[in-house]
């Protein structure tokens, strides 16, 4: 009985490793004599090293009334497609996101979008989201060239900062802003935050990221938080509580009777 009960808790023990979710990344102190931007620029330039991954995640969003969180599940196939499937008790929606655009339905009000990224930009009122951006968002990577030299270099608090010499135009027509850009790292170099402000507008685009940790060696965010203030506020939180480099399957078919939501 108490060689079965060791082999009992040896086996647990071990399965528990196998199965454990990421090692949580220490902060280390700055020292601004071995600080420099090119090395900044280097480090985050890298990407992070997989084909496929499988996320499961809780989602929660705000815009002006609160929901319920949305238990979701991501799947990654790296440079082809971001498929994903929300559901709350019952399956809510479903998404295909690849290079070309993105397909989407939800059940409850039985419509679907079928769409270039077109669709995408026009109702955030940007015009620089692509499946490339998008991709990277969700691991934790910039979704924007980097050119050193339109930012300033700073430390600030244990964090590396670059903040935009200039704005940035985005949009055309009467729908064009200028962003200022403000970018946080922690010490590890790992994006903290992205902000872009349009003060004339009083719009801005704010992600946090939170949590980083350590997973088969690949380096990855496990808190998101989006803030997006137009016309009106969102703010988007993902928080992740598996991840699998895995293959999986990835089924999509716009079930019948659905309409197709156009662009306002």
């Amino acid at each position: 009985m108490k060689k079965l009960l060791i082999l009992f808790l040896a086996s647990a023990l071990i399965f528990s490793c196998k199965t454990q979710k990421g090692i949580s990344i220490n902060e280390k102190e700055i020292k601004s004599e071995n600080a420099s931007v090119e090395n900044l620029v280097k480090t985050i330039a890298q990407p992070v090293d997989f084909t496929t991954l499988k996320i499961k995640a809780n989602a929660d969003i705000e815009s002006g009334n609160s929901y319920p969180s949305v238990a979701l599940t991501l799947y990654i196939d790296k440079g082809n497609q971001i498929w994903a499937n929300a559901s709350l008790i019952l399956p809510l929606a479903r998404a295909s996101i690849y290079p070309g655009g993105f397909k989407m339905y939800e059940r409850l009000g039985k419509t679907y979008v079928d769409s270039n990224f077109d669709y995408l930009n026009n109702l955030l009122k940007v015009d620089f989201l692509t499946y490339k951006n998008i991709e990277d968002l969700l691991i934790g990577k910039l979704f924007f060239p980097l050119d050193i030299n339109d930012f300033n270099f700073s430390i600030e608090n244990n964090f590396y900062i670059l903040t935009s010499k200039k704005t940035m135009k985005v949009g055309s027509g009467k729908d064009a802003r200028n962003f200022s850009r403000r970018l946080t790292f922690d010490s590890n170099s790992n994006l903290r935050q992205i902000r872009m402000d349009d003060p004339s507008k009083n719009t801005y685009l704010q992600i946090d990221y939170d949590d980083y940790i350590n997973i088969e060696n690949k380096i990855l965010p496990r808190n998101i938080k989006i803030f997006i203030k137009g016309e009106k506020e969102i703010k988007i939180t993902l928080n992740y509580n598996k991840f699998e480099f895995v293959n999986m399957e990835t089924p999509f078919e716009i079930p019948k009777g659905y309409s197709q939501r156009k662009i306002n």
